[in-house]
């Protein structure tokens, strides 16, 4: 009885520490054919957003960046506590210890937001912008890359030419306007 006692015990601690916690990544992939949700790889050549004067620091922190992910679920009448529930599971995944903080920011019309990444402090592996308005729903950006220097991409994300960032965006921009409207 007691060697059933600990075998017990041994593999119940076995399988509770091999349950993983779910990631951004799995929701993603969870809700790619769920209508109710607009996933979209953006596709930006990061180079051609900035002037020519960028320097070799810069130029190395543009590189690091390897793709950019958008999940945005927008607020339906009717579907309020859809909106709720997933809105719950996203913030769950991003309350992980994994997702550490960097800064709350306002938005849009009543929109709230987050910036927070995975990694350390100085070599970021994946940052994320979280966006949540109760009017138009809540909207996830992944930025995906390997050992990103967060002060660096910020000088860069000042350098940005907007005309040439619309002219990038295309097809997409025009989806999300329609999103929004």
């Amino acid at each position: 009885m007691r060697k059933t006692l600990w075998i017990s015990l041994v593999v119940g601690s076995l399988f509770v520490s091999c349950v993983k916690s779910p990631s951004l990544q799995s929701y993603y992939v969870e809700k790619m054919d769920d209508a109710s949700f607009f996933i979209v790889n953006l596709p930006i050549q990061l180079d051609s957003l900035f002037a020519n004067n960028l320097t070799a620091k810069e130029q190395s922190a543009l590189e690091s960046i390897d793709k950019l992910n958008l999940l945005f679920h927008r607020s339906k009448e009717g579907q309020e506590e859809k909106y709720k529930n997933e809105l719950s599971e996203v913030t769950t995944i991003l309350a992980q210890d994994k997702y550490q903080h960097l800064m709350d920011f306002k938005a849009f019309d009543k929109a709230q937001g987050s910036i927070m990444f995975e990694g350390s402090s100085d070599q970021i592996e994946e940052g994320i912008v979280f966006v949540n308005s109760t009017k138009m729903g809540f909207g996830v950006l992944r930025i995906i890359g390997s050992d990103m220097e967060p002060a660096v991409i910020m000088t860069l994300v000042k350098k940005i030419n907007p005309d040439q960032m619309k002219k990038q965006l295309g097809s997409t921009a025009e989806i999300l306007k329609d999103i929004f409207d």
